[in-house]
């Protein structure tokens, strides 16, 4: 598959770009430089074909050296696959010194280059515009993402550029996976384990992955997209550290896009600091999760910390998961794996465990079965009456999957108790695995 990316200097407009051809407000644009920290890819498909689009960080003058450097390194591994350059420079500003430092450093990869002038609707004259071919890049495509002039002159290079049509290809189920956890909990560094490739930046700072960053693997005939997201924080406290107004704004950007990344997904992978313990935000993000009825797995982290004393007592799995059931009890269908990113202990396994829940959400039961286990379970334990209405419920069907959805159809669905609702779901759940996954039960007036 044919791989794009937008390389320039931080505020440039790279993001804006990458929404316009995707199509979507997927990349976080703010005026603040350095916004993008990560390699952010996305597949797209335009008449027929298919290309990988990457937006990719700029380098930013006043982050910590540590970061810095973290994110050339990240660039400098991921240029390497890419097709075709789209180099993104500023009209309005003219050539940089920072501009020409990148020209340089592209020319000698020696991949293919198009020099792309973004906001030339804030460009006084054309003049400003006919500079850039100093860069040494041949005949410049004019662009405004703002009104998206241009994008289609964009979208064509890209098609002309491609060569394999998707017809053909081996079709291969997908799953959609994010990594959600409070700030440094060890969600990017999980992610790189897993993928075995150091892809996202790993760093001790909280908060340094701020966007959407996605990747794809292929495991056992299954295509996999893990989305690393960025650390959520308690809703009270999004965007409001004192004396960094900047970073709020981005932060906020930051959590929209985490839960929109939930709701895209079909499983959530909740990453938990086993250094830290269980934390009540820890809690929080959970009950996201649920709210949005999705497949879960939550890791424990760093468990290899346990050994050199870190870990609040808990040193060892079996006392660590009572107290992960009794906090986490709103979600007892959650499978808990206990991994290490530093050495890799039992990372691999979390493919497995996506995979089983795929499979559990997608399980469909039978109508003549379900209703023959109903009848055996309501003659053991009927639903309790709560005045002179007696509730009868007459049968059940599945009507849906990833979540497995219920509908029973009574007499008085409106008086059926929330407690009889549980027992419902636990019998079925006895009955047949639904590991990973809610359920959900319905309730509605039996058909006449």
């Amino acid at each position: 598959m044919l791989k794009v990316a937008l390389v320039g200097r931080p505020n440039v407009g790279k993001s804006s770009i990458y929404n316009r051809i995707l199509g979507k407000k997927q990349a976080i644009t703010t005026d603040i430089p350095g916004t993008t920290r990560d390699w952010n890819e996305e597949i797209v498909a335009i008449d027929g074909k298919t290309f990988n689009i990457a937006d990719t960080a700029g380098m930013e003058k006043h982050a910590k050296e540590e970061l810095k450097k973290k994110v050339k390194d990240q660039f400098d591994l991921n240029i390497e696959s890419v097709d075709l350059i789209f180099f993104v420079v500023d009209a309005s500003t003219g050539i940089t010194a920072e501009d020409q430092s990148i020209a340089g450093y592209l020319r000698k990869l020696g991949k293919p280059v198009s020099l792309i002038v973004n906001k030339t609707d804030l460009a006084k004259n054309q003049s400003e515009i006919s500079e850039f071919y100093k860069l040494g890049f041949g005949e410049a495509t004019k662009v405004s993402a703002k009104r998206k002039d241009g994008v289609d002159e964009m979208l064509n290079q890209i098609l002309e550029k491609s060569n394999a049509a998707e017809t053909g290809e081996t079709q291969v189920a997908k799953i959609k996976v994010s990594i959600l956890g409070r700030p440094n909990a060890g969600k990017s560094s999980f992610l790189n384990k897993l993928i075995d490739e150091e892809k996202f930046i790993v760093s001790e700072t909280p908060g340094t992955t701020r966007d959407v960053n996605s990747t794809e693997i292929t495991y056992i005939d299954n295509e996999i997209i893990f989305l690393d997201t960025a650390g959520l924080r308690r809703r009270g406290k999004i965007g409001k550290a004192p004396g960094k107004n900047r970073e709020g704004v981005v932060e906020r950007f930051s959590a929209d896009r985490t839960r929109k990344a939930l709701e895209e997904s079909d499983i959530a992978i909740l990453i938990i600091d086993a250094a830290d313990g269980i934390t009540s935000q820890d809690m929080h993000v959970a009950g996201f999760i649920k709210d949005a009825g999705k497949g879960v797995i939550i890791v424990v982290n760093k468990w290899d910390l346990a050994s050199e004393g870190f870990h609040h007592g808990f040193n060892e799995v079996a006392s660590f998961t009572r107290l992960a059931r009794h906090k986490f009890e709103f979600l007892p269908y959650a499978p808990l794996i206990f991994v290490s990113s530093q050495t890799g202990k039992n990372v691999q396994k979390v493919l497995d465990l996506i995979l089983e829940i795929k499979e559990k959400r997608e399980q469909r039961i039978p109508t003549a079965e379900l209703n023959n286990f109903l009848n055996k379970i309501l003659y053991a334990k009927p639903p309790v009456s709560i005045d002179r209405h007696q509730v009868n419920i007459k049968y059940a069907t599945q009507v849906d999957v990833s979540p497995p959805s219920f509908v029973f159809f009574a007499n008085y669905p409106e008086k059926v108790h929330f407690s009889y609702r549980r027992y419902l779901e636990n019998r079925i759940r006895e009955k047949w695995d639904f590991t990973g996954t809610p359920i959900k039960i319905i309730f509605k007036a039996k058909q006449k």
